[in-house]
């Protein structure tokens, strides 16, 4: 197939997922091409060599001129017209973004594609729009992770550009089945939401021995960006209160750090914070922790998460994992079953099931094997890329994407139940 992955901004050092999926596209043969608004600084990850990379916006581009010379381009040929009325509808819609794509995009259109995948919500209207004005044709997919349907200030500004998206395009993947009921509930037909889940490369990650003996102290572990939403001054705050032995390491950087390190001075446990750590120094410090933590909380802004990719890859690893009850948590964990979860902002329920952990209260190590096999069988990469492919090749002979075609391309007589594939 020829494949368009259209994102805002690439690369996202943050959205490994992102590059994960397409390079296993690009793995499985198909033609693909990286549609991005803005080309980021950084080196492109080596399995992309045989990807395209579109940028639409020079490095130097400025609205107040790109704006005008796409109206004296309108004059002269039929293509600028379109994309300056486009555009002008943007600029009235309050999309500067998206008009700015158009304006600044001068090269020919970029042809049509058997599917473009749109990650986020917010990519997927301006891949609306350059579709409107003819920079590519093909049918749009459209990711929904966090922020996009989560933040309230994003919520208010793009629910009526989701609208018009949920109308215009072919299929909405949601990560979760929270974020579908959402969906549906802000209009998106229920036969075109599915969810696709975002996972792990399961087979790279080797488990650690189920058996493995708690530490002491408590080997605890949190990576995660240091911003409101993983709550890790809860964090923080259950390993200081809880009354067993804890070594709590903190990978990540974020705008909260200097407040977290100040929170975290004087503990009578010890807690580190390594910075940003390479994914390989990240997968070391899981094999010799006990515990991984993310207590992810609603932040004030409605901020929420997807579901993490993080604790996925502490659960294929081994590791016992301590969650909220937040956002999809419970879709990747049972509490008490693959792993523990507690409610949001409870620093002392933290503390609590630390010190079970620690004291063998705790069935540790059939949770261990629970968790790993409850990735094994839905957060499996390998899995999740061949159901996307399957549902992408459909939309090719699918013109919108029914549930009785969409159910027919994953080898089922049955349509889809609840937007997820059977």
């Amino acid at each position: 197939m020829k494949l368009a992955f259209f994102v805002t901004q690439y690369p996202v050092p943050s959205e490994t997922f992102v590059t994960d999926q397409i390079a296993a596209m690009v793995a499985r043969g198909h033609d693909v091409t990286i549609i991005t608004a803005k080309r980021r600084e950084g080196v492109l990850d080596p399995r992309l060599e045989t990807a395209t990379l579109v940028a639409l916006q020079p490095v130097d581009v400025h609205r107040s001129r790109a704006i005008p010379r796409l109206a004296m381009r309108a004059l002269r040929n039929r293509y600028d017209l379109r994309k300056a009325a486009v555009a002008a509808r943007a600029i009235v819609q309050r999309l500067p973004g998206s008009a700015l794509d158009l304006a600044a995009h001068t090269d020919d259109a970029l042809g049509r594609f058997d599917a473009i995948i749109c990650h986020f919500g917010t990519a997927g209207v301006r891949a609306e729009a350059l579709r409107r004005a003819g920079v590519f044709s093909g049918p749009i997919c459209t990711f929904f992770h966090g922020y996009d349907v989560s933040k309230l200030s994003t919520v208010k500004r793009y629910l009526p550009h989701y609208r018009r998206l949920f109308r215009q395009t072919e299929l909405m993947l949601p990560v979760s089945h929270l974020w579908r009921r959402r969906l549906v509930e802000w209009g998106a037909g229920s036969d075109r939401v599915i969810v696709q889940r975002m996972g792990v490369d399961f087979e790279r990650i080797a488990a650690q021995a189920f058996d493995k003996p708690i530490g002491r102290p408590l080997r605890v572990l949190s990576v995660a960006r240091l911003i409101e939403k993983k709550g890790i001054k809860f964090a923080i705050a259950g390993v200081r209160q809880a009354g067993i032995p804890i070594e709590y390491t903190v990978i990540g950087t974020g705008s909260d750090e200097e407040a977290l390190r100040i929170q975290a001075a004087g503990s009578k446990n010890e807690i580190r914070f390594l910075g940003r750590q390479p994914h390989s120094a990240v997968l070391a410090e899981l094999v010799r922790s006990d515990v991984f933590l993310l207590p992810s909380v609603t932040a004030t802004d409605g901020d929420m998460e997807g579901v993490p990719v993080a604790l996925m890859e502490a659960m294929a690893t081994g590791v016992l994992t301590v969650a909220t009850r937040h956002s999809a948590n419970n879709e990747l964990i049972a509490d008490g079953e693959e792993g523990l979860l507690v409610d949001e902002g409870d620093a002392g329920a933290i503390a609590t099931a630390l010190e079970k952990i620690g004291s063998g209260e705790i069935d540790v190590f059939s949770i261990r094997r629970a968790a790993r096999e409850k990735v094994a069988r839905e957060f499996d990469n390998a899995k999740l890329n061949e159901q996307l492919e399957q549902v992408l090749a459909q939309l090719t002979t699918s013109k919108r994407g029914n549930r009785k075609d969409l159910a027919s391309a994953n080898g089922s007589s049955k349509p889809f139940e609840g937007g997820e594939l059977l």
